[in-house]
């Protein structure tokens, strides 16, 4: 229970807006800056980490961050800072997701509010778990966590999940607490 969400995140940053901008912030609820990580493979199927990341994997996990980057973008709840653009070295080895918080931290380096981490973990080719996880950058807390099974590797289908995630999980639920 003591994890906020991230529409508590959201009121906060809201609540402690600079008095110059407060009247602006009133109207308009300000853009959080966000560090969009790349989207990451957890492979747990047969041979696969062995294998490594296949070139058709690889295409499709950069076709994905590029997507998600553009839907939380979209939003209008956020200002997208690419996280590739880190020199961490687990940054640049696809380790986030494994760090325990450390992109936080690295979020916060790159002059980022949040942190978003985001992985597809494969046990098979048909069976998959999409993950999100949205960290306060000044203090590591998870702000926001949300995962969904999906079947096949296809970009159909990790878009589809991708979208899922963002849309209804995400987007939506802080849109509708904005309007109330």
């Amino acid at each position: 229970m003591g994890k906020r969400t991230l529409t508590g995140f959201l009121a906060m940053a809201l609540m402690t807006a600079t008095i110059g901008g407060a009247q602006a912030q009133a109207q308009s609820p300000a853009r959080l800056k966000l560090a969009v990580f790349d989207i990451e493979l957890d492979d747990f199927s047969a041979g696969g980490p062995i294998a490594g990341e296949s070139p058709e994997e690889t295409a499709r996990l950069q076709r994905m961050t590029a997507l998600a980057r553009d839907l939380l973008s979209q939003s209008g709840l956020f200002d997208i800072i690419d996280g590739s653009g880190s020199t961490d070295q687990r940054v640049k080895d696809h380790w986030l997701r494994k760090c325990n918080g450390c992109d936080a931290d690295i979020a916060l380096a790159l002059g980022a509010d949040l942190s978003f981490v985001c992985f597809f973990r494969k046990i098979s080719v048909m069976e998959q778990n999409l993950e999100i996880r949205i960290r306060d950058a000044h203090t590591g807390e998870l702000a926001h966590a949300s995962q969904t099974d999906l079947r096949g590797e296809t970009d159909q289908s990790w878009s589809r999940a991708l979208k899922f995630l963002i849309k209804y999980q995400l987007v939506e639920p802080e849109l509708a607490r904005r309007k109330q």
